[in-house]
């Protein structure tokens, strides 16, 4: 069989860069040899099988697989290498002995390859454990072993898997060559003996929890909105036995998000207490080529235990337009900074509504022209919003002070639509008026817009007061249809309908009385007789 001889000390880094503790304590009779599994769990098993014999030759290990373990041997390898940016493979003359090619891997980049070859390495059927040892919640040995490198598998009560480890036993005749160093990105950190190992009774991080603040979650945003994020996360009953537990959570927001340098973050106890948690920056908020802005926090949580609560807020500017009038912001966490879990994802979405202007006679298609002040609610005193013109008719909100930024908002055709808003009302007055039309009569309408937000399809609708009944729309309900607004030249050219034609009838029939008194004045006026 082919085998691989290394120095003892590359072969012992190698092991430990990978986040397992590889060591020996000395000379020790055949099947004397003990691992040591600190901060073992209650109600776990720890089994030790044996997939790979070291032999010490001189100054170097000789590595050789375990006949029964190659082929499980080589899939993990095979998963670690396709793990791999780029891809790498395994070269051949390591096709009888994958562990001496593992044995290889000593750089201070392999620790990432390690621990998706620990969690690949998968126990056969049939195959029985060399030994087994009950957790104690504290340190328990698993004694009696032949020298060797062993996967460590953790199962619970429960038959839940705990993450796998590698360990080496003790090695006779090397043991002051061995410097052992621990990978702290998984536990690691603090072993400093040989022929021991932490135990990590948690698997993948479980996903993080993200929301926002009320109004973004359920009215969308504005561009210009600040919105507060939260990211929640169940801190590992692991931690608490840890002398260093490093964890890390990475949160990435889409182009149209402005991300503030303005993170927090507190352990929550089960009573809801909470007390500060520090924390270093890992990355900086930074945006990248793509526009994402992407921000690292690290944090220490041993001998923590609750909820990590971390908080943050970010404004929404002009871009989200460019993103489909929808931000997107996503947060993971990780043991180490390579191997993040899945993310989870918190989308929110901007929207708004559209209107046509039109005339009476060739203008009754469009009238350009006409001018309109937006105000947020259902007032007319307070500042109107203001604007970015994109093309003729279609406006965004601007951000805060934006250079360019109008009140007026016009269009050439009638048709104009707004964007860049949040759901609630807003109430439009005309403030300038085309050539030959009456300016008394003036439109002043409210819209309520709905940003659904499951979906982002905005819905709009006229609710309150209508000036003179001037806007309307043959739908009365929630739509993405045109509101019409009309405007005329004389008071005969009034919309008929609802109020406004009761309004009218009102008036006439008051002239239509005054006229009348008139001609009775008059006629009493005629019959009385001339003084002389």
């Amino acid at each position: 069989m082919k085998t691989r001889r290394l120095c003892a000390v590359i072969a012992a880094a190698a092991t430990l860069l990978g986040g397992m503790a590889f060591g020996t304590a000395g000379a020790y009779a055949a099947g004397s040899a003990s691992i040591e599994v600190r901060h073992s769990q209650k109600g776990h098993t720890y089994s030790a099988y044996k997939f790979a014999s070291l032999t010490v030759d001189g100054d170097a290990v000789q590595v050789d697989t375990d006949a029964d373990w190659v082929t499980a041997v080589t899939d993990a390898v095979a998963a670690a290498n396709n793990n791999m940016d780029p891809v790498v493979s395994m070269p051949s003359e390591y096709d009888s002995n994958p562990a001496a090619f593992a044995a290889t891997k000593t750089g201070d980049n392999d620790a990432a390859w390690f621990r998706t070859f620990a969690a690949s390495l998968a126990v056969g059927d049939g195959v029985v454990a060399d030994k087994t040892v009950a957790g104690n919640g504290g340190t328990a040995a698993i004694g009696s072993l032949e020298e060797g490198w062993y996967l460590i598998t953790d199962v619970d009560k429960d038959g839940g898997r705990g993450t796998n480890a590698i360990v080496a036993t003790t090695l006779n005749g090397v043991a002051a060559t061995f410097k052992v160093k621990g990978d702290p990105a998984t536990g690691q950190g603090k072993i400093n003996a040989v022929g021991m190992f932490v135990a990590k009774n948690e698997n993948e991080p479980d996903q993080p929890g993200k929301t926002a603040d009320t109004i973004t979650t359920t009215e969308g945003v504005s561009i210009g909105q600040t919105v507060a994020y939260t990211i929640t996360l169940d801190i590992p009953n692991a931690a608490e036995g840890y002398d260093k537990y490093p964890y890390f959570v990475k949160d990435v927001a889409s182009k149209g998000l402005t991300v503030n340098k303005d993170f927090k973050a507190v352990v929550r106890a089960a009573d809801g207490t909470e007390t500060n948690m520090p924390f270093t920056y890992v990355t900086v908020p930074t945006v990248g080529a793509d526009g994402k802005t992407t921000t690292v926090l690290g944090f220490d949580l041993a001998n923590k235990s609750g909820q990590l609560v971390i908080t943050y807020t970010a404004v929404v500017d002009k871009d989200i337009i460019d993103m489909g009038n929808k931000v997107t912001n996503k947060a993971a966490v990780s043991r180490d900074t390579e191997v993040w879990n899945t993310p989870v994802e918190f989308d929110s979405y901007t929207g708004g509504f559209s209107f046509h202007k039109y005339g009476v006679g060739s203008d009754a298609n469009g009238l350009a022209g006409a001018k309109f002040h937006v105000f947020e609610g259902t007032e007319v005193s307070q500042t109107p919003l203001k604007f970015i013109k994109i093309v003729d008719g279609e406006y965004r909100l601007a951000e805060a002070n934006e250079n360019g930024a109008v009140a007026d908002v016009e269009t050439t055709t009638g048709d104009v639509k707004i964007m860049g808003l949040k759901s609630g009302k807003y109430t439009l007055k005309e403030t300038g008026f085309a050539s030959g039309y009456a300016k008394n009569f003036v439109p002043i309408f409210t819209v309520e817009l709905a940003v659904n937000q499951e979906t982002g399809k905005s819905t709009f609708k006229l609710v309150g007061a209508n000036n003179l009944g001037l806007a309307s729309r043959l739908d009365e309900g929630m739509s993405d249809k045109a509101i019409q607004v009309k405007n005329v030249k004389n008071v005969t050219q009034l919309p008929l309908t609802g109020a406004m034609g009761t309004a009218l009838f009102t008036i006439a029939a008051l002239v239509m009385a005054g006229a009348g008194l008139a001609l009775v004045l008059r006629f009493r006026e005629s019959d009385t007789p001339m003084a002389v």
